[in-house]
């Protein structure tokens, strides 16, 4: 029987929170929308990173790869997108929340 004692590496865990069930969580929130449409609206304190800058920026955001992220867009599409670029990365803790318009349905601002 073997037993392993080492230290064991996160695995990405990218998740998706169903409609109702998001309340505005701890962690840095993200909108990977354009620049035009984050202006239209957007939710309190988050930073505007559209996805084709993710790569490029996402370091000075959190330089911790095990931080909670928080994206959202118009729809999810582009969250998708997002979140398979950042576990490319490293990250590991990254929630698809979907849509702008979904969110503040649910009351989160």
């Amino acid at each position: 029987m073997l037993v392993s004692a080492g230290n064991h590496a996160k695995t990405p865990q990218a998740s998706v929170v169903p409609v109702g069930q998001a309340a505005k969580a701890k962690g840095i929130w993200i909108d990977v929308r354009t620049p035009k449409e984050f202006k239209t609206g957007n939710i309190e304190g988050a930073l505007n990173i559209p996805v084709d800058q993710i790569t490029e920026r996402i370091h000075s955001v959190s330089p911790d790869k095990h931080a909670p992220l928080h994206l959202y867009c118009r729809s999810g599409r582009r969250v998708g997108i997002a979140i398979k670029q950042l576990e490319e990365l490293g990250y590991t803790d990254i929630t698809n929340h979907g849509g702008y318009q979904d969110l503040r349905r649910q009351g989160i601002r």
